[in-house]
């Protein structure tokens, strides 16, 4: 069965909800033999884009709409679709924080003014627009627009600060100098008069800001190049460590769909299955993405991530056993 485009499975799934047979994922993987990002993307594009009433019904385990829908007509320039599938990821990917009210602006904006109107082929275009969104950590959107306005006035600030090593949250007079994006999280880059030195604050730790009403004189030597190549976030000393998987055949497809790691190498098996090897500088991130092919794929080095990796399944086999 040729892949239907992403138009045809709109209309079945549009179809499906007003008959209230209630849809989900699993049943659109079925239908049109896809796998689950497409499908829930599908979804995405519907509820988001196209602004259905969609809803799910746990006790169906399904969608509906909460009300009357009428499908508009699918025609949109391509520059513009690709805005609005990213705005739309975007806006779910900050549901339910506090920044998703701007998202959601943006994406409607966008929408709004729609003007060219061309055919796209739009089989081709699902397939190349394989975005995923990680979850994005929670910021108080009033704290960082506070935040933003104390750097710009040269303002000395209280912050409230989650401290990660001792668990509770303490107050840190200092002096805000920037705010910056690394690796998708945001920071508050400032000079502590408790430690009078140059930290880089955690955004989301920051639970509330005290305004001083006291202007600072900003050092004039104070560089934010210079600062990163110093400051113990940016340190990237740490030795790189060789990761080394395996994944049988049902995870190798997802696997040869989409790269794992800028340096990754494959070996290809005989039996469908498949070896994956890449270098990375920290093994945090790492437990929770093997995790997520469950019984389809296993660490085989270092020993270290196999073991830690061990440990987790105790863990969870504990939880799920102890009653």
């Amino acid at each position: 069965m040729a892949q239907a485009d992403l138009v045809t499975r709109l209309k079945w799934i549009h179809k499906k909800l007003r008959a209230d047979a209630y849809p989900n994922a699993a049943a659109i993987m079925e239908e049109f033999e896809i796998g689950p990002a497409t499908a829930s993307r599908d979804l995405d594009y519907l509820k988001y884009i196209l602004k259905a009433p969609l809803q799910y019904d746990y006790a169906k385990h399904g969608f509906h709409y909460t009300e009357s829908f009428r499908m508009p007509k699918l025609q949109t320039s391509e520059g513009e679709l690709v805005g609005l599938l990213l705005l739309g990821q975007l806006r779910r990917a900050y549901e339910g924080i506090d920044i998703e009210p701007m998202v959601e602006g943006a994406l409607g904006l966008l929408a709004k003014h729609l003007k060219e109107h061309v055919t796209i082929d739009q089989e081709s275009l699902d397939q190349v627009l394989q975005v995923e969104i990680d979850p994005f950590p929670r910021i108080n959107l009033g704290v960082f627009t506070d935040l933003l306005q104390a750097v710009r006035n040269n303002e000395s600030i209280i912050i409230k600060y989650f401290s990660g090593q001792k668990a509770v949250v303490v107050e840190k007079p200092c002096d805000p100098y920037h705010l910056l994006n690394f690796k998708d999280n945001w920071y508050l880059v400032a000079f502590c008069h408790e430690k009078q030195d140059y930290r880089d604050f955690l955004c989301s730790r920051i639970t509330s800001m005290q305004r001083t009403n006291v202007t600072f004189m900003p050092d004039p030597d104070f560089s934010l190049a210079a600062h990163k190549k110093e400051s113990q976030l940016f340190a990237s000393e740490a030795p790189q460590v060789e990761i080394v998987a395996e994944f049988d055949k049902y995870a190798a497809h997802w696997i040869r769909l989409k790269k794992a790691h800028p340096s990754q190498r494959v070996i290809e098996r005989s039996d469908g299955s498949l070896e994956v090897s890449f270098k990375v500088s920290s093994m945090e991130n790492i437990v929770r993405w093997i995790l997520s092919f469950g019984e389809h794929a296993r660490i085989l080095a270092p020993l270290e991530l196999q073991e830690r990796v061990r440990r987790t399944i105790s863990r969870m086999n504990y939880l799920y056993n102890r009653f």
